[in-house]
């Protein structure tokens, strides 16, 4: 860290050195890389004007890596004055705020004074962006222009198939490899006659699939040749052409001579040669602004571009890159791409996705419940797939296929759906009672698959019997019932004596098991006071609670302490140097729930206590005013309790 003095501070768990000033910019070559959070980021997807990015990205590789940070922050403390100006995030700079004393300055100082003058600004003390931006793309569009009419069009080449050039272009580029495997075939089968059966398509190959759906098996009838193989190396044009390339050879036989009755391997190499004299054309007249060298006063304009792009987004992005200070002091961080409305809550931290492949390999280890979404906005035609931490509430109403709403950075809406789901805990209090929600689903879903199967044997049993029973009715005479003296009745009670015996005992031992539970749980309570006895309850349903939930909870908060953003970053492009740890306090902060009044009013619709459960309500409230008096009356000598003595 050499000599410089600097200050750090806690942020997310982390200790991080503080950039504060112009001075600690200056000096940001001497601080250690270790200590950076990140040390590269992506140039594209960010929340920040990416020629601001481009501007950093010396290389031009698609990422801005920590030398080139400090190679600006070089440059641009060497320019500049005051370098505090840097913290401002202006867009527009004072002219006496360039160094002059400085080469790179006193450039800038002219070519900001010659910007100004062609603007008729010649009295300005002051250039902004919008004055160099403007400069640059009049410059840039006046020498395209002048290089666009420089071109040579004399020896101009028309596209050799008219308006079906390009159609041609793409069927000629399917079928080349085709085609001329097929000639190759023609000759080969003309050096040796005994191999041309050998090679044309074999029988047995149309035989192994034809019991098929054909038009499934469209890769494998692509691998056949292109036409038969009959020993001769032209195509004959009259020739069935292989179904999987007919459409791409009709676009080809369009453009052939009408007269001609074979195509050649000549005639096939010159399509292909003049398609391609006439791109090598197009490509020799294609000049954009990025091929067009610029000259010492060009460089100029560029230069205070640059700089005043800077001076604008410059500390914005070390306030994300040497730490996270924005993320931490909930100020949006350019990674954050918006905000996401699903299940009555806003999900602030919403990242875009790169690369698909890395989120599902990466993000897991963030111990973060993360939601994926396709989001798609119909009227502005763009679509994008983002990430979003859910840190608060429930996941019941959370599934992928689920419709949400998207709102980006600059307040437009996109339809969103969820795609895909990384499950984890989301808060203490989700996971105390996902125990229970587990267990009342996993019972939920047992009843269901009993109830469905016993429906299904029901219905089985009962179809079948009305079928036994119909053809017993059919072949058996109404008067061979008379003469037995037998009902033809479908209930004969005698097969039911045994489920019915069945039921009972199995009743009969439930109430037993209740009565000596209910019977030793008294016993326990038999010479306790009230209050130990209260305690005693109090302690036995915290104990039950604390068994059943303890362990979700524990791993919870395991996870919770561990909640790490930079897996998410890691997969977009980032390298990031550091935990980024999104802790409960803070976490919490990153969604936000819908909060309503007390409601007043009686709800009309409110749904109704079933006749059974108000039923079990009162059994259970009896059966424990029943225990208490128990209790007392015999504790007192009042009434003796057989059971309780």
């Amino acid at each position: 860290m050499a000599n410089y003095k600097w200050s750090f501070s806690r942020i997310g768990g982390i200790t991080r050195v503080q950039v504060t000033s112009g001075e600690d910019i200056a000096h940001l070559a001497e601080l250690d890389k270790k200590m950076w959070t990140v040390l590269s980021c992506p140039t594209q997807g960010l929340e920040i004007d990416e020629a601001s990015l481009k501007y950093m990205d010396t290389n031009n590789d698609g990422a801005i890596h920590v030398d080139e940070v400090i190679e600006v922050s070089k440059w641009l403390t060497s320019v500049l004055k005051n370098k505090d100006l840097i913290l401002e995030g202006t867009d527009t700079l004072q002219l006496s705020d360039l160094n002059q004393d400085n080469p790179d300055g006193k450039a800038l100082y002219d070519a900001a004074v010659g910007i100004l003058k062609n603007l008729n600004k010649t009295d300005a003390k002051e250039i902004s962006l919008a004055d160099s931006s403007s400069s640059l793309k009049a410059v840039l569009q006046a020498k395209l222009e002048a290089a666009l009419a420089a071109i040579d069009k004399s020896a101009a080449i028309e596209a050799p198939f008219g308006d079906q050039t390009d159609a041609v272009e793409a069927a000629y580029n399917a079928l080349d490899a085709k085609v001329k495997d097929y000639f190759m075939r023609g000759k080969l089968s003309q050096f040796s006659t005994e191999s041309t059966a050998s090679l044309d398509v074999q029988v047995a190959q149309i035989q192994a699939i034809s019991a098929e759906n054909l038009t499934a098996k469209m890769d494998e009838i692509a691998s056949y040749p292109i036409a038969r193989v009959d020993g001769k190396d032209t195509l004959d044009l009259k020739a069935a052409i292989n179904p999987a390339w007919a459409a791409q050879f009709e676009v080809i036989r369009g453009i052939l001579d009408p007269k001609a009755k074979e195509l050649t391997e000549a005639d096939w190499n010159e399509i292909g040669a003049k398609i391609k004299a006439f791109r090598d054309y197009q490509a020799s007249i294609t000049i954009t602004e990025a091929d067009i060298p610029l000259d010492e006063e060009s460089k100029g304009v560029q230069l205070v571009d640059k700089l005043l792009h800077l001076t604008r987004d410059y500390y914005t992005l070390l306030k994300n890159y040497v730490t996270l200070q924005d993320f931490y002091s909930r100020k949006k961080a350019i990674f954050q791409a918006g905000t996401l409305l699903i299940d009555q809550r806003s999900c602030d931290l919403c990242v875009k996705v790169a690369d698909a492949g890395a989120i599902a390999a990466q993000a897991p280890k963030s111990n973060m419940y993360l939601v994926t979404c396709a989001c798609v906005s119909r009227v502005r035609n763009e679509s994008y797939n983002i990430i979003a931490a859910m840190t608060l509430g429930d996941v019941d109403d959370i599934y992928v296929g689920k419709n949400c709403i998207f709102y980006d950075r600059q307040g437009n809406d996109f339809e969103a759906r969820v795609t895909s789901i990384i499950d984890n805990p989301i808060s203490i209090k989700q996971a105390m009672w996902s125990p229970y929600k587990k267990m009342g689903k996993m019972i939920s879903d047992q009843i269901e698959k009993f109830a469905a199967e016993k429906d299904a044997a029901v219905m089985d049993e009962a179809s079948k019997g009305i079928n036994e029973k119909t053809e017993a009715v059919k072949s058996t005479a109404p008067e061979t019932a008379k003469e037995t003296g037998k009902s033809v009745s479908s209930f004969d009670i005698a097969k039911y004596a045994g489920i019915f015996a069945a039921i009972g005992m199995a009743v009969g031992m439930l109430a037993s098991a209740l009565v000596a539970i209910i019977s030793g749980i008294t016993k326990v309570f038999i010479g306790l006071a009230w209050w130990k006895s209260c305690l005693l309850i109090l302690a036995v349903i915290c104990g039950i609670i604390i068994l059943i939930s303890g362990p979700s909870m524990f791993l919870a908060w395991l996870k919770l302490r561990r909640r790490n953003l930079a897996p998410v970053l890691n997969a977009n492009g980032w390298a990031v140097n550091a935990m980024a740890k999104i802790n409960i306090p803070f976490g919490a902060t990153l969604s936000q729930e819908a909060k309503y009044p007390k409601t007043v009013t009686k709800d009309p619709f409110a749904d109704k206590m079933p006749l059974w459960k108000k039923c079990l309500i009162w059994l259970v409230i009896i059966l424990a005013v029943a225990a208490v008096a128990c209790y007392f009356l015999h504790k007192y000598d009042i009434v003796k309790i057989p059971f309780l003595s």
